[in-house]
């Protein structure tokens, strides 16, 4: 029975009495009061014993039907299979050994290996792990045993593994020593880290000196307006969910992801659009990219900036 109900029941009962109470002349205030006092210290243990007594007639309707209520219990269930020990430092020390040296030997793989493997520099790889080893899920932390937990350099190279190779999350944990569900967390954190960090940065439109010069140059090869090749691409979607699979689905039958791209004459990549599926043709992407809808709107680029074709002067806009 609900607290309210027993509440309704109890003040049904009492306050009735409460008006028949004989009173056998004036009453002076403190008496009143006293009176007030007891009536309430009986009400709350009548709604305590009330309460009870729902608690007991719910138990004993649960146990006639078969169903008793356990009292909780903590620490994990019976049968679970317990965590692996995987040695942490061991798996540090591996990493640190492979592709750095340990103790002022050389490393086992050299330089063309680790960008082979790694697909980027060890420069790049240094600069990607000062920048992330420091955040707060990145960092070593204690667990509630009080037991060290897994090295930032763990963590990213098997990211960046699963990034560069399509692994699964459970391939990486014979050499870097995480678990599966580690790897694909540091996953989505590596990929979140570097859009918010370096995004404006790698990705950035190219700004009024720099579209100058890039007309000059274009210019000069015989391309004079140009500011960049524009390009679409189908990334392949393997596990495609079967709620989209006609609206992925492109002209070779194969459900797909378009990747829009502008770069310049050294391959620098300055404007990337990814996420139309994969039955959009090239028009119809191009209708969706932020880059046109921003052209079309007039926000970009500059006004002020033009090009001469055939004795002709025109504006980019």
């Amino acid at each position: 029975m609900p607290p309210t109900c027993i509440h309704t029941v109890v003040l049904t009962v009492f306050f009735p009495l409460w008006l028949l109470w004989p009173i056998p002349g004036p009453l002076r205030m403190d008496a009143v009061a006293a009176a007030d006092g007891s009536f309430y210290d009986d009400l709350d243990v009548a709604v305590v014993l009330g309460y009870r007594a729902g608690l007991r007639i719910r138990r004993a309707l649960l146990t006639v039907r078969g169903r008793v209520e356990k009292r909780p219990f903590g620490g994990s269930p019976p049968g679970r299979r317990p965590n692996r020990d995987r040695n942490f430092d061991l798996g540090a020390h591996s990493i640190m050994r492979d592709y750095f040296g340990v103790g002022g030997e050389p490393p086992v793989y050299s330089e063309r290996d680790f960008e082979k493997r790694n697909r980027m520099p060890r420069a790049v790889f240094k600069r990607l792990y000062t920048a992330v080893r420091n955040e707060p899920w990145w960092r070593r932390s204690i667990n509630a045993t009080g037991r060290l937990q897994s090295y930032p350099i763990q963590k990213l190279l098997a990211a960046l593994r699963v990034l560069g190779y399509g692994e699964p999350y459970d391939r990486p944990d014979e050499y870097c020593r995480l678990s599966p569900s580690t790897i694909a967390e540091a996953t989505r954190c590596l990929t979140n880290f570097i859009v918010d960090k370096w995004e404006a940065t790698y990705l950035l439109r190219p700004t009024e000196d720099e579209l100058k010069h890039i007309l000059t140059r274009n210019a000069a090869r015989g391309m004079p307006g140009c500011i960049g090749s524009i390009d679409c691409t189908h990334w392949l979607w393997l596990k495609c969910p079967k709620a989209l699979a006609a609206q992925y689905h492109d002209r070779k039958g194969k459900r797909s992801v378009v990747v829009e791209s502008i770069c310049n004459e050294d391959t620098y990549i300055w404007h990337f659009f990814i996420g139309a599926p994969g039955s959009y043709n090239d028009m119809n992407v191009l209708a969706c990219s932020p880059l046109m809808l921003d052209v079309n709107a007039g926000v970009w680029p500059p006004r002020n900036i033009s090009y001469t074709l055939n004795g002709r002067t025109r504006r980019l806009l």
